[in-house]
Parts: C-alpha cells; structure tokens; sequence
C-alpha cells in the first residue's frame, strides 16, 4: 500500500513540472528593469521629437534656414572648407613644381591637376568651390598663390601660399562670398573679424 502511494505521488506531480517547463521561469529583477529602460527611452525619444516638430513649426519658412545654420552644421562645413583649401593648396604645390612655380598657375590647370575640386578665377559661395588668385614673381623667384572658398555660415576660409614660403592662413566672417585676394608679400597676422582678414601661420585661426 505504501508503495501504491508513492508511485500515485511522482504521478501526481510530473504535470506540474511539465508545466514548468513550458512556462519556464518568471521575469526576473533584470528583465523588469530592461523594460523600464525601453519606456523611459522611448518617452525621452517621444519629447525630443516633440520639441524638434515645435521648433519647425514656430520657424515656418526658415526652418531650412536655422537647420542649415545649426552650429554643428556650420562647424562641420567650416572643416569641409578648410579641408578643401588644404587639398587644393597641395595640388597646386605639386602642380607648379612643373610650371614654374606658384605664380604661373591658372583655374584651368589646378583643375586638371584635381578634378574633385571647382577652381574659379571669380568669387567661391561655398565650400567645395575654390577662388583662385596668383601673383607672378618679376625677379623670377616663383610667386604665390592664394586660395579662398566661403563656409555656409558666411565664414571666408583662405590660404596663401609662396614659393618655397611659409604658407599663411586666414578668415573673414559675414560675406555672401569669398574671392581670393591677390598678395605678393606675406600677410600682416591680426584677428579675424568681417571688415578685415585675419591671418596666422601653422593653421587655420578661429572664426
């Protein structure tokens, strides 16, 4: 009789572990914890998404305006355009190394020495189009060429460069557009500012 009882007892209890089995475990402090995370991470995405719709719809008209003016946007065109003039500064280098120098250059011939940038004897409205101006050496020492091209906030990025010199680098805030000047001699250093250049060596100065 004992025996017939024990036997009835494992029986008893294997479909409550069949339905543990199939349950399995309940959630956990970690998986209650996971899931007010995801709430809190989608009402911080919900109010964020919020505000960018108020602020668009406060904008009217300008909104691509004030995207476009961004400061994260501005700083990332700023380094686009300093870049751009870096590169166009080492195709023009290594182009006059065969023509006779800086001074000898032409929109034409830095074009066909780095056709991913736009050179242009005329003004630069943004950052992937280089003004180019040169200025020839009378005593045959090479002259300088100087590059500019004009970031979406208004920003005039510019290099000058010599023959065999040290290369200047300046700025000049507010403009509608950006023409390289040309210089003959090296640039007097100075702030940058929007009535003047600002130039300094060893890299491009604040703006």
């Amino acid at each position: 009789m004992g025996k017939l009882s024990l036997e009835v007892g494992v029986v008893a209890t294997q479909p409550g572990r069949e339905r543990d089995r199939q349950t399995g475990p309940g959630p956990g402090p970690d998986g209650g914890f996971s899931m007010i995370a995801t709430v809190l991470s989608l009402v911080a995405v919900a109010v964020l998404v919020g505000i960018l719709l108020g602020t668009t719809s406060h904008s009217g008209g300008n909104a691509d305006t004030s995207v476009s003016n961004a400061p994260g946007v501005a700083q990332s065109d700023n380094l686009v355009a300093q870049q751009a003039l870096s590169t166009a500064l080492s195709s023009a280098t290594a182009a006059a190394s065969g023509s006779g120098g800086l001074g000898s250059l032409d929109p034409s011939t830095l074009s066909a020495s780095d056709p991913s940038i736009t050179f242009v004897s005329g003004p630069s409205t943004n950052a992937s189009t280089v003004s180019v101006a040169v200025t020839a050496d009378p005593s045959g020492g090479g002259g300088s060429v100087t590059l500019a091209d004009r970031s979406s906030n208004g920003t005039c990025w510019l290099v000058w460069g010599p023959t065999g010199g040290a290369t200047w680098y300046g700025a000049q805030t507010g403009l509608a557009d950006c023409s390289a000047p040309s210089i003959s001699s090296a640039p007097p250093p100075g702030p940058v500012s929007s009535s003047a250049i600002g130039w300094q060596q060893g890299g491009f100065p604040t703006a």
